[in-house]
């Protein structure tokens, strides 16, 4: 089996007293801070991601950049170039 990524953590507060639990995944701000500029990288890493998050915790930046490492790969854009056509004066 392969080793799983955990998720972020996420803290709340219930009547003063500060809860520590698993989230659904890492904010993007989280990811910006450890390095990641792409958020594709971090979904072709198998990293979860949560949309709604808007918290960072440097327990979450630490294990990011643990598991993402000192290299980062830069994804390549996809686009195609356009295609030029050349016109000739037939007409003239």
């Amino acid at each position: 089996m392969k080793d799983a990524v955990k998720r972020g953590i996420v803290k709340t507060v219930n009547n003063g007293i500060i809860i520590i639990r698993n989230g659904r995944g890492y904010s993007k701000s989280e990811l910006v801070q450890s390095g990641v500029t792409d958020i594709r990288v971090a979904r072709k890493r198998k990293i979860p991601i949560d949309p709604f998050r808007k918290t960072t915790h440097k327990e979450n930046i630490e294990q990011l950049k643990g598991i993402l490492g000192k290299e980062i790969p830069k994804v390549e854009s996809n686009t195609k170039q356009k295609r030029v056509r050349k016109r000739t004066n037939q007409f003239s």
